[in-house]
């Protein structure tokens, strides 16, 4: 008898008998999600001066890293030293770009945050792909959320 082991990664999407939009929306809620915490941060954040909104946006960027390794923790995922010793590296790194975004003027910090959402945005990519350390629609929010700011930035500046 032989037995098939399925990754986080090959597991399919429970059906939801929907076809069309439907199926895809119901498959893709974090997205939806994402877009409408998004949305709110920045209704929240544009009528801040620009120097608060920097400091906050520097705050969630360490944030973001910080709830991996708080829920990677709760999950007993990072009994693994090398997971432990990954997840707290990020949060260093995060934390560095944070301390960077608050030290320079409001016009630089946009790029340093906007680097700094990216890259986190490539750091939920890789913990959805692996299906490790916080679960996958939790990953899938935060890297759209992520993406979403950092285009904001790029394109619009502080708000």
């Amino acid at each position: 008898m032989t037995s098939t082991v399925t990754t986080p990664t090959e597991t399919a999407a429970p059906s939801t008998g929907r076809t069309g939009l439907p199926a895809v929306l119901a498959r893709r809620w974090p997205t939806g999600v994402a877009f409408v915490a998004t949305a709110a941060s920045l209704t929240l954040l544009s009528p801040l001066p620009e120097q608060v909104q920097v400091w906050t946006s520097a705050w969630c960027v360490l944030l973001a890293a910080v709830i991996y390794l708080t829920w990677g923790t709760a999950r007993g995922e990072l009994a693994a030293r090398r997971r432990l010793t990954a997840q707290t590296t990020g949060v260093l790194a995060f934390g560095a770009i944070a301390i960077t975004a608050v030290a320079v003027d409001p016009d630089a910090a946009r790029y340093v945050l906007a680097a700094g959402w990216t890259a986190h945005a490539a750091w939920d990519a890789l913990h959805h792909r692996l299906g490790r350390v916080v679960p996958r629609w939790y990953a899938e929010t935060c890297l759209v959320a992520d993406l979403c700011l950092a285009t904001v930035l790029l394109t619009v500046g502080l708000v």
